[in-house]
């Protein structure tokens, strides 16, 4: 008996974590009850900021939708008077999101009633999986192909003739360029562009590390240092050339706009 117990009270411990990590919503409970998950949605659960990714196929919208950090609460709210969102059954593998739902006339969510979404982690489609792996800094580099792996965009230029002597000025002139949290992840097979509101997975072809080929078009890469490449953008008759710097730093897509929000909420 003294051993059943003490297994029941780990289990309870164990549902009572603070969510931390990348959850998928799995099942909707509302208006009609208990159904599989209606949309592909995700939940960045840190210690600074919940960020929710909706997929719509190769394309991710991301925003600061819920406006508070997903920390256990519990399944009963205060009092009847209180309509704050709720967690709980949480560790790093799941958890539950209880929130009151103001919707009229919603085929799923109720009117005036709590309605609740559970979320799984490592549940991924094979799109989002590209996506958060490039978001998170753990996409897939080729040791024999140094463009694979994280760019951050600095910005563009009309020509390459004198690019290494304007890139200070240039730095200058967008003095928040470096830290834009616009990036481009490169793998031998993917590009994923990644920026506050979200980004999207485009399959490419590499030609070696001087061009690349996506949806018909190719696009060449000027070398100007290790860390630092020019890609060619030809809009019609015009040429411009897009700058990005390698991110060497440590940091990832994910810690940068992370940031960012936080910033933007004081």
């Amino acid at each position: 008996m003294t051993m059943l117990l003490a297994a029941l009270t780990m289990g309870v411990a164990a549902q009572t974590e603070n969510p931390r990590g990348i959850y998928k919503m799995t099942t909707l409970t509302g208006k009609v009850g208990e159904v599989k998950a209606p949309y592909e949605q995700y939940k960045i659960c840190t210690d600074s900021v919940t960020l929710m990714v909706s997929e719509q196929g190769n394309r991710f919208s991301m925003s600061d939708n819920d406006h508070q950090v997903f920390n256990y609460t519990g399944e009963q709210p205060k009092d009847e008077n209180d309509k704050s969102s709720l967690i709980y059954d949480s560790n790093d593998k799941q958890f539950k999101l209880k929130w009151w739902s103001n919707y009229t006339s919603h085929i799923l969510f109720p009117h005036n009633d709590w309605c609740t979404e559970k979320y799984e982690s490592g549940k991924y489609t094979e799109m989002s999986k590209v996506f958060f792996d490039a978001l998170t800094g753990t996409a897939e580099v080729d040791a024999n192909n140094p463009l694979t792996g994280t760019w951050r965009f600095i910005g563009y230029v009309d020509e390459l003739r004198n690019v290494k002597k304007e890139l200070p000025k240039l730095l200058e002139q967008y003095p928040m360029s470096r830290y834009f949290n616009s990036f481009m992840v490169f793998t031998t097979q993917n590009l994923t562009t990644v920026f506050s509101r979200g980004g999207g997975v485009d399959k490419i072809e590499l030609d070696g590390k001087k061009a690349y080929k996506l949806a018909g078009k190719t696009y060449q890469i000027k070398w100007l240092s290790k860390n630092r490449i020019a890609i060619e953008d030809r809009v019609d008759y015009r040429t411009n050339w897009m700058i990005l710097e390698r991110v060497t730093d440590g940091s990832t897509p994910l810690s940068h706009i992370a940031g960012q929000y936080v910033s933007n909420r004081r």
